[in-house]
């Protein structure tokens, strides 16, 4: 039968299921342009295989378990009464607080799992208050932390009031101004698709009082913004500095963790990174010409680099700035010495829609190394000047120099050894390691024993290297005869660098080294030399390093040395 009411409704109806359409059209076609820019993202930031498996094996992308792209399919399913490991945690403290209480939960029932992404990979970030930033910068710094959870990272932020704390004048100011700014900095991020939500009352003044509400939002990939106070016994507010929240985050996590790990087999999560985003960047570097350090390995580098602050070259209100973040990133750490610090500004720090640059957080956590090597030429033109610093706790160098010997000779391995200077089995064994030969050491020894100008020693025996003192035209020229790295260190970010720095400030003025033309590390030497040269006949290519000026004189003794210098392998 017509009935003219339908006839009259389906207009409607066709309209809205096209809207529907157009809508679910809209989103895949924004799904899609996320997947291709993360594929990119990862494709142009990973310089090799190894640096590709190492982040795959860190932070998971696969869709199904990702509890950032399917926590909300997950929450809505019917399978949501079941009951995953990071469910189990959630009830667990849960439960462990109402046992303080007098509220009595209900014992969970354990069902088949949900599985989700192993580990949270946390990213601690200091950030500068809204009021300090511009909004298309706040907007770019979302942007970049939207991309962090992409690419697997759990970003969680400390605001650095520091300067607003200073300038108010009570108590409840403070927390209104601090709330004030939260609900901005949350506002911002909605406009790139992200959730946030300010944490309040994590920290009561001698403990962490309830993990729940800072893990809870972790698991369903909500980003916290942490109220930086602490509740004291009479229920009061105290207001606590950005290096405080982060002290005590750090070394909670870590035993939050710990805990976890006790009846599990795997981490329930991380602290991977610690960001700073500072307004005056990096640790300048005189070195660099007041430009930033690259790369600091503090084991080795921070007494020298907090001295070099205090040398005058910096106005004293820069200077405190800065010997002050760097004391800071210290300290945390050496909480966690196996994540990485990064400094660098607020703008260098933003994406942009539409475009493709560098970002030095997004490199980092996609190979955990700086944009560029640490172990460049400052003085070479292709060198970059940059305003970021990535910190790491690091490795402990070991320095031998001929220079220090009493007698002024060159050093004796076997005496070295004898006296347990070096190991000389373990020294032995890296270089076989590295090189994928056997070392003839009675050969070796024979040519270098008692001539060797400085030996280098990267934490125990991870990388290293020998330097000889050879004859060229009749003066001594120091030769990098040995430059070795465990095989399963090589292409990760680190004892390369920090051993070849070592060496390009062990001898500033000169430096030479061969290698066969065909080794597929010469792009990396290229990088680090003042110039190279293929011996005509012969299978080397020698380089050269230092601000020396070469005569003709000069590279024909370079020449001789690099030919005749036979090798040590059986």
């Amino acid at each position: 039968m017509f009935r003219p009411g339908r006839l009259q409704a389906a207009p409607n109806v066709w309209k809205r299921a096209l809207s529907n359409f157009e809508s679910r059209i809209a989103r895949h076609e924004t799904s899609s342009d996320d997947k291709k820019d993360l594929i990119l993202t990862i494709l142009s930031s990973t310089a090799t295989k190894r640096e590709a498996r190492n982040y795959l094996s860190k932070y998971p992308l696969l869709k199904e378990n990702d509890i950032y792209q399917s926590h909300r399919r997950i929450l809505d399913s019917d399978v949501v009464s079941q009951t995953s490991k990071h469910d189990k945690l959630i009830n667990d403290l849960l439960l462990k607080h109402s046992a303080r209480s007098d509220i009595q939960l209900p014992e969970p029932r354990h069902k088949p799992e949900i599985q989700l992404s192993d580990t949270l990979r946390v990213a601690l970030i200091r950030i500068p208050t809204p009021r300090r930033l511009d909004p298309e910068t706040l907007r770019g710094i979302a942007l970049t932390l939207r991309k962090l959870v992409q690419l697997g990272v759990s970003p969680v932020l400390v605001l650095d009031g520091k300067h607003q704390i200073a300038a108010s004048e009570s108590r409840l100011r403070i927390v209104n101004d601090f709330l004030h700014q939260c609900d901005t900095l949350i506002q911002t991020m909605q406009t790139e698709n992200l959730q946030a939500r300010t944490v309040r009352g994590l920290f009561e003044q001698e403990n962490f009082s309830l993990p729940e509400l800072l893990v809870v939002p972790l698991l369903h990939g909500i980003v916290p913004i942490i109220f930086p106070t602490t509740v004291k016994k009479d229920s009061t507010e105290e207001v606590m500095t950005p290096f405080e929240t982060l002290e005590r985050l750090v070394s909670n996590l870590c035993g939050l963790n710990e805990a976890y790990r006790r009846n599990n087999a795997n981490d329930l999560l991380t602290v991977e990174k610690i960001i700073y985003l500072e307004d005056l960047g990096g640790i300048p570097s005189l070195e660099r010409f007041q430009s930033s350090h690259v790369y600091i390995n503090l084991l080795q580098e921070y007494n020298d680099i907090i001295s070099e602050l205090y040398i005058g070259h910096l106005d004293s209100s820069v200077r405190d700035v800065h010997v002050q973040n760097l004391t800071e990133m210290n300290q945390l750490l050496a909480i966690q010495p196996a994540a990485t610090g990064l400094i660098t500004t607020p703008d260098i720090a933003t994406l942009r829609h539409g475009t493709r640059t560098t970002n030095p957080i997004i490199y980092n956590v996609l190979t955990d190394r700086p944009t560029i090597s640490s172990s460049l030429p400052v003085n070479l033109k292709k060198t970059p000047q940059l305003n970021t610093t990535v910190i790491k706790r690091g490795t402990p160098l070991t320095i031998h120099l001929s220079d220090d010997q009493p007698d002024g000779k060159g050093i004796d391995l076997l005496e070295f050894d004898r006296q347990k200077i070096i190991d000389l089995n373990k020294l032995t064994h890296l270089i076989n390691d590295s090189f994928g030969k056997t070392l003839d050491l009675e050969h070796y020894l024979n040519r270098v024993n008692g001539n060797i100008a400085a030996i280098i020693i990267a934490g125990d025996y991870e990388g290293g290297a020998i330097v000889t003192w050879e004859s060229a035209g009749g003066r001594r020229v120091p030769y990098l005869d040995k430059f070795a790295v465990l095989r399963k260190l090589q292409g990760i970010p680190g004892i390369a660098d920090i051993v070849f720095k070592s060496l390009l400030l062990a001898y500033p003025d000169e430096l030479l080294w061969r290698s066969r033309q065909n080794n597929p590390v010469n792009k990396w030497y290229f990088d680090r030399s003042t110039s190279d040269y293929c011996i005509p006949n012969t299978n080397w290519r020698l380089f050269f390093s230092g601000s020396r000026v070469r005569t003709l004189d000069d590279l024909k003794g370079y020449v001789d040395v690099c030919s005749k210098i036979e090798p040590s392998f059986v």
